[in-house]
């Protein structure tokens, strides 16, 4: 089972992955980046930039062997970023996050290891790139086509917080998302505002509506316990798995 935690910047999504991460457990939770990282020889590397290098290289030849499954949606994010990423090097940086999500879906979709695999920002966080970071605000209609062609997890956590919470958290981060650097508080507000409207809205509609499970990080809902258990109590949409 994919299981993929969504949500602004600074809801927790992170923390939660971290927390329900059990290699141990019967039967293991894995986090998506393990399938690639948690490797001899690529254990110790801790840098961000080193380990997203590492993750292009290895998604990309899954991406390739099942490029007909998601060559629709590749070139609907290709379309949208022409048009309205910020910038050409963000265009650029976008797209190539996005290969590597899609990347590694396929990864954990074809290797079949018994374990639950969680995605810390895998193929609807692209959903940021494409209508959060953007010089236009999305339609409906980009979002619902986004939902007909993404790559879909089995399950969805929805991790959410207020505004005044998420920008807090966002100022206070010492490694703050390269868009957010330097910008002042209304600013900070703004894109996490939009980011809650874009989340909101996607998670409402179908196929992904009956996938979502939401959880509140200001009341508690980062219980991991209590997630899994939720988790594991809602068989995922047989849909799910042959959209996957």
């Amino acid at each position: 089972m994919i299981v993929e935690i969504v949500g602004p910047s600074g809801a927790g999504k992170s923390t939660l992955a971290a927390m329900l991460r059990d290699p141990g457990a019967d039967p293991p939770t894995l986090l998506s980046t393990d399938l690639v990282l948690d490797r001899p020889g690529r254990r110790w590397i801790r840098h961000p930039t080193a380990r997203n290098l590492v993750g292009d290289l290895a998604a990309l030849p899954w991406l390739l062997s099942a490029w007909d499954r998601y060559e629709g949606f590749l070139r609907f994010a290709a379309r949208r970023l022409r048009a309205h990423a910020p910038s050409a090097l963000a265009r650029h940086n976008y797209l190539r996050n996005i290969v590597r999500r899609v990347g590694l879906h396929e990864l954990a979709r074809r290797r079949d290891i018994g374990a639950t695999i969680v995605a810390d920002e895998g193929t609807l966080h692209t959903a940021y790139y494409l209508f959060v970071y953007s010089t236009e605000r999305a339609h409906r209609s980009e979002l619902v086509r986004f939902a007909e062609l993404a790559p879909l997890p089995d399950r969805v956590v929805h991790v959410r917080a207020s505004i005044p919470d998420l920008v807090e958290r966002s100022l206070r981060r010492p490694d703050p998302r390269r868009e957010l650097r330097g910008a002042s508080r209304p600013e900070v507000e703004r894109w996490l505002r939009r980011a809650t409207e874009v989340f909101d809205e996607l998670l409402g509609l179908d196929p992904l509506r009956e996938r979502v499970l939401v959880v509140d990080s200001a009341d508690g809902g980062l219980d991991p316990a209590a997630v899994r258990a939720r988790l594991m109590g809602a068989r995922a949409p047989a849909a799910a798995r042959a959209r996957g």
